[in-house]
This record gives structure tokens, C-alpha cells and sequence, in this order.
């Protein structure tokens, strides 16, 4: 196998604009900027013995970072649900819980490994993670550093997953879940998941 085939070679999903981004996401940077330009004009118009306006931009600006702070942690998007979903579903996989696999995986779910296997339809599904995951390949601990969402339309999205986990076979790897929901009110299913790195077995 060819050593860069053994890196692994993401195609990263498109991300929110940077207003949703700073707004909604992460507004980290933004509230320290904030928090940043509330001091520095204090200091600033301070040092021209302006003290009362220097005051009013140091509340003004921490008021606002206060407010994006607060939006951010109270709103959550659609991308950050479709995120939310997808560490349910890695967790769900990853326990083999069966009642919380059956509900976020469709009915004609199915994971395809190229070149390997496809396991069709649901109860496939959960059988081959009560078989592998279950058995000689059980997962002591996991998490998730990386999750990549984009929703491609009113029905459809697509998360990309980079997972660490402890126990056999492979440390490391990267899965695309394409999901689906009926309406805005319902919620997102798993419809196909397929590796795109393994570690070990390279990029699919």
C-alpha cells in the first residue's frame, strides 16, 4: 500500500457562512475582541482624561459580548443538531445500544465498506455492531475531536467524523453519514454510513 494512502485525505464539508459562524457557533473570538476593544478604549480615552466615555465603551462593548456569549449558548442551528445527532449515533454504535440505534438509523439504513462489505438494511446493521462491536472488536473508550455537518437541502445533510477509540482493531478513522428527515419537525436519520480512513487500511 502506498504510504499516502495510509494519511488521511478528507475532502472537508462546506461550512456556514461567518456571521453564523461567529454569531451563533463560536463566538469566542468575537466576545474577546469585544471584551479586547472595551479595554483598549478605556485606556485610550482615558489617557485624554475622558474617563466617563472611556466607561461607557468598555460597558458598551463587555455588554455585547455578554449578549453574543448569551445567544450563542442558548441557540443551537441546524448544523449543530445535525452535529449533536451525529455523536449520538457514534455513542449509540460505539455502547451497541440497540433501542438508540434503532431509532436514529432508518429502516433501509446501511453501512458500506468499499471493497469489503455492505451490511443493508437496519436490523444488518445492528446485528454486525452486536456481532463486531460487541464481541472481538469492543470499544473501551472514544471520543469525537472532529465533526463536519453540512445540510444539502430541506431533506437531506451529510456529517463527516473523525473518531478516536481505545481497543481493537484500528485507533483511529474518519466515516461520512449521509442522514435524512421528512420535515423541519421530525428528526434526522442515518441512512448510509461508510468509512473514508481507517488507520492502518488507509483511505476508501
Amino acid at each position: 500500500m502506498q504510504v499516502e494512502n495510509l494519511t488521511p485525505q478528507i475532502a472537508p464539508l462546506p461550512e456556514p457562512g461567518l456571521i453564523e459562524r461567529l454569531t451563533l457557533e463560536s463566538p469566542m473570538p468575537l466576545v474577546l475582541s469585544l471584551l479586547v476593544i472595551g479595554v483598549g478604549g478605556l485606556v485610550v480615552l482615558n489617557s485624554k482624561a475622558k474617563l466617563r466615555p472611556g466607561l461607557l465603551v468598555l460597558a458598551g462593548a463587555w455588554a455585547l459580548a455578554g449578549a453574543f456569549l448569551l445567544v450563542g449558548s442558548l441557540v443551537q442551528t441546524p448544523r449543530e443538531s445535525l452535529m449533536a445527532r451525529t455523536r449520538e449515533l457514534i455513542s449509540a454504535l460505539a455502547d451497541v445500544d440497540r433501542a438508540s440505534m434503532t431509532r436514529i438509523l432508518r429502516q433501509d439504513a446501511e453501512v458500506e465498506v468499499r471493497g469489503f462489505r455492505t451490511f443493508a438494511g437496519r436490523e444488518s446493521v445492528i446485528g454486525a455492531a452486536e456481532h463486531y462491536v460487541g464481541g472481538e472488536y469492543a470499544v473501551d473508550s472514544f471520543s469525537v475531536p472532529e465533526i463536519q455537518g453540512v445540510i444539502d437541502g430541506a431533506n437531506t445533510a451529510r456529517t463527516q467524523a473523525r473518531v478516536r477509540h481505545t481497543g481493537p482493531p484500528s485507533p483511529a478513522s474518519w466515516w461520512r453519514i449521509t442522514w435524512y428527515r421528512a420535515s423541519d419537525d421530525d428528526p434526522w436519520v442515518a441512512v448510509k454510513i461508510e468509512p473514508l480512513w481507517i488507520a492502518g487500511l488507509g483511505n476508501f
